[in-house]
């Protein structure tokens, strides 16, 4: 039994040898390959060695990686000093290296042995390594983002994050301490949102809300981003952020007043709408906004009044005159439509008078969005129909009956 034991020990020690041979074989080409100055080379065997089960998770393997990177860097300086083609791409790419090379190093140091010991050795020096490249992380997000290449912006500026909070840089804390890290996580946020990667974009949001130059545009971000994946509850609440952080930025306000008349949560609208009003109450969008909500709650005197204030303001507001037109033409309508066929001639003619008389002030408002949006026979066509029918117009009607002929023609062919 003692005999087999030892046997199998031999075994293990072969194929631990054999391993160790292995690499020690591949990772002299390698440095022979750097010696030469064959970097190409070189990290075509690091890439084949990081693929081998055998040496994966070897430190020693990302280390020498990592050395190889930075003779490409350095490669690449030397070019600049000498003013020969320089390439910055591979400039950039090979600082990322360093980086991805070093930190994984450190994991792997720092996975505990089969007695739970951890040998991590080379920390400090990795520290000193990568200080010296840090800021370019930032630069090299720059770099891309001016070139609009937003996959590789969001590459850069995440290790810039994340490398900070690694075992490497704790101590340092950068993440507190340097002012480049919210720049680079509104920056983050940024690719992330023009890559439609709408659940990247919350990745590094609390620092990127600290950019404060930029919170403006994290928080539009942040409540898009939410509407994208359909988190209604996020987008509002964003929303609502944004209102408090910059109540004068229209994009939170009418974004979130949208939202309510989509819902038809008119209630909220109206709230929202009055507490803008308080804030400022000659903003004219504030006051649109609140038309629009009034008009849904059939609130129809109060919305004719704050209608004719919006266009005493804004004359080229072509949707102030249709609401208006249509506060009018709503009123005409529920009375007409309920006139009792019972009632004496002296009462249906009354009713009839009143009913004509509201058709006859809307007319000239919804005549008026007719000539503004003239395109817009969906919203004009049928109410002027009505309106000419009821006011004995008969030219007009025939007009506007013609037209929602040709109109409903249409609609067949298209189907």
């Amino acid at each position: 039994m003692r005999k087999v034991k030892k046997i199998w020990l031999f075994v293990l020690i072969g194929l631990f040898c054999s391993d160790n041979l292995s690499a020690h074989k591949e990772y002299k080409q390698i440095r022979a390959f750097m010696k030469a100055n064959n970097l190409n080379e070189a990290v075509n065997v690091v890439n084949k060695c990081k693929k081998d089960s055998t040496m994966m998770n070897d430190p020693e393997l990302y280390f020498l990686s990592s050395d190889v990177q930075r003779k490409l860097n350095d490669n690449q300086n030397v070019r600049l000093y000498l003013k020969q083609p320089y390439d910055t791409i591979s400039f950039f790419s090979s600082i990322y290296g360093i980086f991805d090379d070093l930190i994984t190093a450190d994991n792997k140091e720092s996975i505990p042995d089969s007695k739970g010991r951890i040998h991590v050795k080379r920390r400090d020096k990795s520290h000193s390594i990568l200080k010296m490249y840090y800021p370019n992380l930032f630069n090299a997000g720059l770099f891309f983002i001016k070139k609009r290449q937003y996959q590789e912006a969001d590459k850069y500026f995440s290790m810039y994050i994340n490398a900070a909070a690694t075992p490497i840089f704790i101590a340092d804390s950068l993440q507190k301490r340097d002012s480049k890290i919210p720049r680079a996580a509104f920056w983050s946020m940024t690719s992330c949102y023009e890559l439609k990667d709408y659940k990247g974009v919350f990745k590094f949001k609390n620092f990127a809300l600290r950019d404060t130059v930029n919170i403006e545009l994290c928080l539009q971000y942040a409540s898009m981003s939410y509407a994208a994946l359909n988190d209604n509850v996020g987008m509002v609440k964003e929303l609502k952020n944004g209102i408090r952080y910059a109540d004068k930025e229209l994009f939170f306000f009418s974004h979130l007043a949208d939202y309510y008349n989509l819902v038809k949560d008119y209630k909220s609208g109206l709230a929202l709408c009055d507490s803008m009003l308080k804030v400022d109450s000659a903003q004219v969008m504030y006051k649109f906004a609140k038309v629009v909500v009034l008009f849904n709650l059939k609130m129809y005197d109060e919305c004719k009044v704050l209608s004719k204030e919006v266009i005493a303001k804004d004359s080229t507001n072509a949707d102030a005159y249709y609401y208006i037109a249509s506060c009018f033409y709503n009123q005409a309508t529920d009375i007409d439509d309920n006139i009792k066929s019972d009632l004496s001639a002296n009462a249906y003619s009354k009713e009839k008078k009143k009913a004509n008389a509201l058709f006859g002030q809307s007319l000239p408002y919804m005549e008026q969005y007719k000539k503004m949006r003239p395109d817009d026979t969906a919203r004009w066509a049928a109410p002027l129909y009505r309106i000419y029918l009821s006011l004995n117009m008969g030219k007009q009607f025939e007009e506007m009956d013609s037209l929602l002929k040709k109109v409903e023609t249409e609609k067949t062919k298209a189907k």
